[in-house]
């Protein structure tokens, strides 16, 4: 089907192409273009289907209304249901979202930000990869639009939404020490991004603040590229030949968690009845499997609500003296059968 152009919609209603470009890039009442005419051309626009060039559009004004959106792993479902929250969040407000992912990698995050930037998006929310800074910095120094989620850089002032990950993994592992868990693990990804490090730290903090020992056999941390393999190898070392090594796994990742899950399971550990697991994010396969999982659930609809609205006040007013909008949320403790309750 042939796209309608302005001068399709000209020729209809008998007027110039220029008269209908005005129109419909608001700027008839500027130039004097009656409030009637106006009217007319939206609405046949609106019948012919008329679809803007973005990209067209974007250099004749200098935004396309487009947001481009770089999670760090689309395999874990925090990032979808993340990325879905913020693409509801932008159509709201008129914007339109492009997604990629950098598979926590900081030359493809690199890359990606090049490629969007040459597509003319209007700023960016991104979850930045480990080893990233100097792309994070070069957006500051060029004033570029963006917000970061999930994770942050301390050392660079930027705008960013990330929960209270050392609260959350105290209160998680804590829960499992008040049921009386004695020897309880826990498997995380790279522990040198902040937000991973401080759901260790928390872990940590809550074992002495409960005058225990902190094992670091009981501690695992899988690499960015992790696969099934990796977190069943971490489990069958934590559970020991005589599989009476632990009795609860604090997993710091919903991507881990279900992978831990298939993983308990084939080496024919039941949860709860000989391990106890408690994990962060709440995808909604831990509602219905068969031993339904005690999580961190994440504010998403909140995150990305804030995301696009941090984002687009940044865009509006890219001159603006309001300091970088640095944003803290709490997570929502949800007890479920897996840690015995």
């Amino acid at each position: 089907m042939k796209k309608t152009s302005l001068n399709d919609i000209a020729q209809k209603l008998g007027v110039s192409k220029t008269l209908v470009s005005l129109v419909l890039n608001g700027k008839g009442k500027e130039n004097r273009i009656s409030d009637v005419v106006c009217e007319k051309v939206m609405k046949v626009a609106k019948e012919m289907n008329y679809q803007p060039n973005q990209l067209a559009k974007g250099l004749r004004t200098g935004k396309t209304n487009t947001i481009g959106l770089i999670i760090a792993d689309i395999a874990n479902p925090f990032f979808g249901k993340l990325g879905r929250e913020i693409e509801r969040e932008a159509a709201r407000k008129g914007y339109r979202v492009i997604f990629s992912s950098s598979d926590e990698s900081a030359e493809k995050s690199k890359q990606q930000i090049e490629t969007l930037m040459q597509g003319q998006v209007d700023g960016f929310i991104i979850s930045p990869p480990m080893n990233s800074e100097e792309q994070i910095q070069e957006l500051v120094r060029i004033k570029k639009p963006f917000v970061l989620i999930d994770r942050y850089f301390p050392n660079i002032d930027t705008n960013y939404i990330i929960i209270d990950n050392q609260e959350a993994a105290y209160n998680a592992t804590m829960h499992l020490v008040k049921r009386n868990y004695k020897k309880i693990a826990c498997i995380n990804i790279n522990a040198e991004l902040i937000n991973m490090n401080d759901r260790l730290i928390g872990y940590k903090k809550a074992l002495l603040d409960s005058g225990r020992e902190i094992d670091e056999n009981l501690i695992k941390t899988l690499p960015f590229s992790h696969e099934s393999k990796d977190v069943n190898k971490a489990i069958k070392q934590l559970i020991g030949k005589n599989k009476k090594g632990i009795d609860a796994i604090l997993f710091t990742t919903s991507k881990i968690g279900i992978m831990g899950i298939e993983s308990l399971s084939s080496n024919g550990i039941k949860i709860p009845e000989d391990v106890a697991m408690v994990s962060f994010d709440d995808p909604d396969a831990y509602k219905i499997c068969y031993s339904p999982v005690t999580a961190m659930a994440q504010p998403l609809t909140e995150i990305g609500k804030m995301a696009v609205q941090v984002l687009l006040s940044e865009i509006k007013n890219p001159e603006s003296s309001i300091k970088s909008q640095k944003i803290t949320l709490k997570t929502k403790f949800v007890i479920r059968k897996s840690c015995g309750s």
